[in-house]
């Protein structure tokens, strides 16, 4: 059997792309497939002799190092990709990656992170994200955005089996698409977070009385939200794990020293960070997100807002608590009673270990088996 694993980009290692490392673990013959692929940024995991990349926007990439300037092209490049040698196509897609053509008797999966958020649900916050209301923006990608809720929609019935990451990404798909999805939560490296990690990096860098964030640095994501509070208890130490295009922006925020950013952080040493903090902090609304599942195999309770995927891997009062307020007006007088309990040993260390082990990477791996080996 012949198989070929797509993904939208390559530019980062991230959490959809731990997905993509489980697959290809799980199916090491297949050849992995991308539109837009960053050597710098992802060859650990992902080496260039093992990866090919559409023509069209490996060159855009290449020459502007900047994936939006992709972003009219990606339609095109998916659709440039020749598949037809393949009998199962494993598409991993938050973009344009289920746009892929495939031959009739090949089995095309795609397991869906998102559809396209800033072409549904997120449109607005995206077009802040890039100056909007500068007019002549406003004139040119006006018009791309409607073709290319177009062509996305047409796309997706191109697809033969549909799984979701998360019954709140499964909605989003069934209202956009008017597609169903089974439920296929991400791989959780449970074991890996499960191992103790002596000190070493913590120690050098940091007190181990701290709170963490680990996000991609984006707009998006409410970070700037959470740095305004704790810019107001500075007796509270913030860790922010990760970089991309936001970060700065996030520092020139960040008032005291009590709030600290790393880069991003991989295997052990991200573990020992999660490990030695007190908790972790989830500011904002997510489809899913292996982080807070990671930090739970690693026994430590979530503080977040209410909200999506959360509720369902929830069980709140014993291994999350909530503030629920957008604009976290709640967030200071939740935040000093879930502290309490947390530094009381209100939560039982084995009870949310044991809830984590629901998400582990092996019931990931036999399940997608199962799919893409039945006849």
């Amino acid at each position: 059997m012949k198989i070929a694993i797509l993904h939208e980009m390559l530019v980062k290692l991230g959490w959809a792309e731990k997905v993509v490392e489980k697959i290809i673990s799980i199916f090491p013959d297949a050849d992995l497939f991308t539109l837009i692929y960053d050597e710098n940024k992802v060859w650990k995991v992902f080496h260039k002799n093992k990866v090919q990349v559409a023509k069209i926007t490996e060159r855009i990439y290449n020459l502007t190092k900047n994936q939006r300037f992709c972003l009219p092209f990606m339609p095109r490049a998916v659709e440039s990709i020749d598949f037809s040698k393949y009998d199962v196509v494993i598409c991993s897609s938050s973009w344009f990656a289920h746009g892929a053509i495939t031959k009739p008797d090949t089995k095309f999966i795609v397991y869906y992170h998102s559809p396209a958020r800033y072409l549904w649900d997120w449109t607005n916050e995206y077009k802040k994200d890039i100056w909007w209301n500068k007019w002549i923006k406003w004139l040119l990608l006006n018009n791309l955005f409607l073709k290319l809720r177009q062509w996305d929609f047409i796309a997706s019935n191109r697809v033969d089996i549909n799984l979701a990451n998360s019954n709140n990404s499964a909605n989003r798909v069934k209202k956009y698409y008017k597609k169903d999805c089974e439920i296929l939560y991400p791989p959780i490296e449970t074991k890996r977070f499960n191992k103790e990690i002596k000190p070493i990096w913590v120690l050098k860098n940091l007190e181990t009385n701290y709170y963490i964030i680990i996000s991609a640095l984006t707009e998006f994501k409410k970070i700037e939200i959470a740095i305004e509070w704790f810019n107001k208890m500075q007796d509270k130490i913030l860790v922010i794990i990760w970089a991309w295009n936001y970060r700065e922006t996030l520092e020139s925020k960040a008032n005291w020293k009590n709030i600290i950013f790393t880069w991003a952080k991989y295997w052990d040493e991200l573990v020992e960070l999660v490990q030695w903090s007190l908790w972790l902090v989830f500011p904002w609304e997510e489809d899913f997100w292996i982080v807070p599942i990671e930090a739970m195999a690693n026994w430590k309770p979530i503080f977040a807002y209410r909200g999506w995927w959360l509720l369902e891997t929830v069980l709140e009062e014993k291994t999350w608590n909530f503030f629920d307020d957008k604009n976290w007006y709640d967030f200071v007088p939740k935040f000093i009673e879930f502290d309490k309990k947390v530094k009381k040993w209100f939560f039982d260390k084995e009870f949310i270990k044991k809830h984590a082990l629901q998400f582990d990477e092996a019931i990931f791996e036999k399940r997608l088996k199962e799919i893409v080996y039945k006849k």
